[in-house]
């Protein structure tokens, strides 16, 4: 009968810290859908509102006029268009936290130079940002609020591409789906050149080239494949 009763109590403990093992797990950040649409009216309205804000000057027979507002098209890098007149761009979350300028690491400059891939990239990073160094870090934000102050801070952020659309053919677009929220590896550069072509994306984020494509028809880039590998070897800026 005790060792029954100690079975239980075994049991039972063993399924509480399960229970709190699981209730203190977060879910991981996985790409959904987003879509921000904006009043025609209203998109007019404030296109020719800017346009008047904005201190241009045009040379005879120019004209400038505003096709996507900020609010559509949040700090765009790159930008590329398609055959149906849709307007791609990409945009980063990585360059404050989770790339670095090497300007302002100067004592990295010469153990930066001497990498020679990316996997010599990955260690630098995981040996300067080690959990054991989470004190001296305190200055990287804690991403994923484990505590630590390390090398998975950097697996957080990710880059995006939109489409910005013209759906009632006013000549201001009025709808923008974000089409892919991806690339967030400790290695992973901020976005870079884009380039669209027969439905497909090539998007260059070091260290890789990448293609994309929507293998389903509903807008998303669900398919990634690496082309080319190895840049942005060195701790940059």
């Amino acid at each position: 009968m005790r060792f029954k009763k100690q079975s239980k109590l075994q049991l039972s403990a063993a399924i509480g810290t399960a229970c709190l093992v699981v209730s203190c797990m977060k879910t991981p950040r996985t790409s959904q859908p987003v879509v921000i649409k904006e009043d025609p009216t209203k998109a007019i309205a404030r296109a020719k509102e800017i346009r008047e804000k904005t201190p241009v000057k045009l040379a005879e027979g120019l004209q400038m006029t505003l096709w996507a507002s900020d609010s559509l098209a949040p700090d765009p890098v790159a930008m590329a268009i398609d055959d149906q007149g849709r307007v791609y761009i990409n945009r980063t979350h990585r360059q404050k936290n989770s790339e670095f300028d090497i300007r302002g690491h100067r004592d990295w400059m010469t153990e930066s130079i001497g990498l020679q891939t990316v996997e010599d990239r990955r260690a630098f990073l995981r040996k300067t940002f080690a959990p054991e160094r989470s004190k001296a870090n305190e200055w990287l934000r804690d991403l994923n609020e484990d505590g630590v102050h390390d090398w998975k801070d950097l697996a957080v952020e990710k880059d995006e591409i939109w489409r910005l659309e013209d759906t009632n053919n006013d000549g201001i677009a009025d709808v923008s789906l974000r089409v892919l929220e991806d690339f967030f590896d400790e290695v992973t550069d901020v976005a870079g050149g884009m380039l669209v072509r027969a439905g497909e994306i090539f998007v260059a984020i070091a260290p890789d080239l990448w293609r994309l494509k929507d293998t389903n028809g509903d807008g998303i880039m669900d398919k990634k494949t690496s082309i080319s590998h190895g840049y942005g070897v060195h701790i940059g800026f």
